[in-house]
């Protein structure tokens, strides 16, 4: 059964996994790199994030040793489509050919994760997905709150991404934020579709809730009115973690404290889509990459077994 044209084998696929498991037509994952970047406002090369991720994926176990086996068979399998060529198209136009990308794989009974560049995006990959859920509800896990109603005059800007959601309509949960400006403040407070926890509030342990990802967590699930779908900021993780970014920032998201949260999200209102953003890889240092590579892996692990419980 040859892969049909537009996707990837196991020498360049999520995870380096091989036929059947592989193929579109069994495959219950599609992960669809779309490299873009255009606003980087601090260090650049969130393009070729998406490629570094996937390149570092051949050496994740695929044994998860939490939940007791090995998720891409649960789902059937992953596959992975060649890397959308953007053709120099930027902001709007970039937006729309990621949307164009993304929508016919959405509302096929497949779960799409698309890895992007810089934040912006995200955005065509939640356009495409709002057409199919309306009620849709977009989880952010982020270190800045990215609510600007345009940054250097563009309104496509990375640091303008959630403004464009939120004024399309739709519900937005902020988590792990730790850099913002006074717009964005003013945004958040006169907003009622936003609800913005704060790294500080969340993580501090003179905080209000201990820095207990048990306390605070169902908090999160609690504002997630309809299906959540995840936007997740490789900078919402602390940059102890993760330093290979865009725009670090100190003070984040810990490895258990994210899949907690996700699986919490997966067990309530339930995933229906996913994209990861903002990884610029260090030349020479692995470590970040492989680390959201393995942490998009235990994700779809965790959202796999919430369809079981829904």
């Amino acid at each position: 059964m040859a892969l049909p044209s537009g996707w990837e084998g196991s020498d360049r696929n999520f995870l380096g996994i091989d036929e059947p498991w592989c193929h579109p037509n069994q495959a219950g994952v599609y992960v669809l790199p779309a490299p873009y970047e255009h606003t980087s406002s601090y260090i650049l090369g969130s393009d070729r994030g998406p490629s570094a991720i996937l390149e570092a994926s051949h050496q994740v176990e695929f044994y998860d040793e939490q939940l007791g086996y090995e998720p891409f068979r649960e789902w059937k399998g992953i596959a992975t489509a060649t890397p959308l060529d953007l053709g120099g198209k930027v902001d709007g136009a970039a937006v729309d050919a990621i949307e164009a990308f993304v929508s016919p794989h959405v509302g096929t009974g497949r779960f799409l994760v698309t890895l992007t560049g810089e934040h912006t995006g995200a955005l065509g990959a939640i356009r495409a997905h709002a057409k199919r859920y309306p009620d849709l509800c977009v989880v952010q896990i982020d270190a800045h709150g990215d609510l600007r109603q345009a940054y250097e005059g563009n309104p496509f800007s990375h640091a303008s991404v959630m403004a464009r959601v939120v004024d399309e309509g739709h519900p937005l949960v902020q988590v792990g934020i730790r850099s913002i400006c006074q717009e964005e403040v003013q945004r958040i407070k006169t907003t009622d579709r936003i609800s913005t926890f704060f790294a500080a509030s969340i993580l501090d342990p003179s905080g209000p809730y201990e820095g207990r990802a048990s306390r605070w967590v169902p908090e999160v699930v609690a504002a997630c009115k309809g299906p959540v779908y995840v936007t997740f900021d490789c900078d919402g993780l602390d940059a102890s973690i993760i330093p290979a970014l865009g725009t670090p920032e100190p003070g984040g998201l810990g490895w258990y404290d994210t899949l907690h949260l996700i699986t919490a999200l997966a067990n309530g209102p339930g995933i229906v889509g996913m994209d990861i953003s903002e990884i610029a890889p260090i030349d020479g240092f692995v470590a970040p990459q492989f680390s959201i590579a393995r942490l998009i892996y235990r994700m779809l692990g965790r959202i796999k077994a919430g369809r079981r419980v829904h």
